[in-house]
C-alpha cells in the first residue's frame, strides 16, 4: 500500500513494518496489544477493486448487471484496500438473514443507503436482489411464503464492509440482535514478514502443523515468465463451518514499496458465525482474544516435524507465536448455541451470557422503561423454532408435574 492510499485510509506506517490506525470501525483490537483490546476506528474510504488469490483473480469493478454470469466466488472475493494495524483482527466479510418484515426492510435503508435494483435474483434460493454500498447485495423472495421461509439476505464482502465506515460495528451488532449471523471473516495481517504462504505451506508438508483438518491447497498463480501474481493457501474445507485463508495481500494489492504484507483470514460459517459475533459482542474489550482463541482452537504450527511422533508435546513455532502473540485454545462456540434437546433453563442462562449486558443497557438508557425490550420479544415470537416451542412445552408439563406433586403433598398432610 503506498503511503497516499495509507493516508487515506487512516492508516500510518511507524517506523519498520508495523501499522498503526487512528480511527476504524471494522476493527477489533486482540491481546497482541499492551493496551488489552480496544475497538480501533479508522476513517472510512473508497476502496479500489481486487479481489484475494484464489480460484478467481480480478481486478477492477465488477458489473453488477452481469453478476449471474460470473462465479459467486468472484462476488465473495471483492476484498478492500484495508490493512488491520499491528495487534488487531478485522471484520473483512459479513453475511446475515433477517425476517422479511418492513421494519427490517426501513431499518436496512437506514443502514445501507439506496438500493439499485437488479434484473435477476441470487443464487436461486431468491428472486429478487439489489446492489448496495461498494459491492454489497441485498435479496429476498417475492412469494410470501418463501419470503417467510428465506428471509432477506444482506451479503458484504470486504469492500461493502470497508464503505460502512464507523457504522459497520452498530450494524453487525443489530444484524445479530434481529436476526443470523450466517458467515464473518475475520482478519489479521502481518507486515513483518513472518507469517508467509510459502512457509505456511512448507510447514505443513513437513509435518509441523497441529489441526484437525485434513487439507491443505496451496494455489499460486504466475505470469508468462514464472513471476508469482499471487500466492492463497487454504487451510480446511470450504463447506465446513470454519476454515483459514492465508495469502500475499501485498501481490493482491499490486503494491509497489517492497514490503511484506500477509493476511489470514478465518472463516466462518452457520451457527459458529452467529456464535462467534456473539462472543465479540458480549465483550468487546475481549474481541481479539475471541478470534486469536478460535484460531489457536483449530490451528498451530509447531517447531519440528515428523521426528517427534507426539504434536501436542512439540513447542509452538517461533513465528507463529510472534505473528499472534496470544496462544490460549478458546472455547467450543458452538456448544454454547441452543441444542435441539435444549431446555428453558440453558435458554435462559445463554441469553444473560449473550445479550444480558446489551438489554441491561438497552433499559438503562430508556430509564428503566421495559418497553423496548418487550417489543423485541413481540417481534422475535414469529421466529421461534420447533426446538423452542418445544422446550416451552416441557418446561410448562414439569411445572405441571411440580404442581401436582405439591398438591398431593398437602392433601397427605
Amino acid at each position: 500500500m503506498s503511503r497516499a492510499k495509507e493516508e487515506a485510509a487512516g492508516v500510518r506506517t511507524s517506523g519498520g513494518n508495523e501499522t498503526e490506525t487512528e480511527n476504524h470501525p471494522s476493527l477489533l483490537h486482540s491481546s497482541r496489544e499492551a493496551a488489552g483490546g480496544q475497538v480501533a476506528r479508522e476513517k472510512s474510504v473508497q476502496p479500489t477493486g481486487g479481489n484475494y488469490v484464489g480460484t478467481t483473480y480480478i481486478s477492477g469493478q465488477l458489473d453488477w448487471r452481469e453478476l449471474d454470469g460470473v462465479s459467486v466466488s468472484e462476488h465473495e472475493a471483492q476484498s478492500s484496500e484495508l490493512a488491520s494495524p499491528a495487534g488487531a483482527v478485522m471484520l473483512d466479510y459479513l453475511r446475515t438473514t433477517l425476517p422479511d418484515t418492513p421494519e427490517n426492510w426501513a431499518a436496512l435503508d437506514a443502514w445501507l443507503g439506496d438500493r439499485q435494483g437488479r434484473a435477476s435474483g441470487w443464487r436461486g434460493w431468491y428472486d429478487r436482489s439489489a446492489m448496495v454500498l461498494d459491492g454489497g447485495l441485498v435479496a429476498s423472495c417475492s412469494e410470501p411464503s418463501a419470503a417467510e421461509r428465506q428471509g432477506i439476505l444482506v451479503d458484504l464482502p470486504g469492500k461493502a464492509c470497508a464503505s460502512m465506515g464507523d457504522k459497520l460495528l452498530s450494524f453487525l451488532r443489530w444484524a445479530w440482535e434481529n436476526g443470523h449471523i450466517t458467515r464473518v471473516d475475520l482478519a489479521i495481517d502481518d507486515r513483518s514478514g513472518g507469517l508467509t504462504a510459502r512457509r505456511v505451506k512448507a510447514a505443513w508438508d513437513a509435518g509441523g502443523v497441529v489441526t484437525r483438518w485434513q487439507s491443505c491447497t496451496s494455489l499460486e498463480r504466475t505470469a508468462k515468465g514464472g513471476k508469482v501474481l499471487g500466492h492463497t493457501v487454504y487451510l480446511g474445507n470450504r463447506s465446513s463451518e470454519s476454515m483459514v485463508r492465508i495469502y500475499d495481500k501485498a501481490l493482491e494489492q499490486h503494491t509497489t514499496d517492497g514490503k511484506p504484507w500477509t493476511r489470514l483470514e478465518l472463516e466462518c460459517k452457520g451457527k459458529l458465525a452467529h456464535a462467534i459475533v456473539g462472543a465479540m459482542l458480549g465483550d468487546m474489550g475481549a474481541a481479539g482474544k475471541v478470534v486469536l482463541g478460535q484460531i489457536n482452537k483449530r490451528l498451530r504450527f509447531t517447531e519440528g516435524g515428523k521426528t517427534d511422533s507426539n504434536k501436542r508435546r512439540r513447542q509452538v513455532a517461533a513465528w507463529w507465536a510472534a505473528f499472534l502473540g496470544y496462544l490460549e485454545r478458546g472455547p467450543g462456540l458452538v456448544l454454547g448455541m441452543l441444542s435441539d434437546s435444549t431446555t428453558i433453563e440453558k435458554m435462559a442462562s445463554w441469553a444473560e451470557k449473550a445479550v444480558g449486558p446489551t438489554l441491561a443497557a438497552m433499559v438503562a438508557a430508556d430509564g428503566g422503561d421495559l418497553g423496548s425490550v418487550v417489543a423485541i420479544l413481540q417481534r422475535a415470537r414469529h421466529r421461534m423454532k420447533p426446538k423452542h416451542k418445544a422446550a416451552i412445552r416441557l418446561y410448562q408439563e414439569a411445572l405441571q408435574g411440580v404442581g401436582a406433586v405439591k398438591s398431593l403433598a398437602q392433601a397427605a398432610l
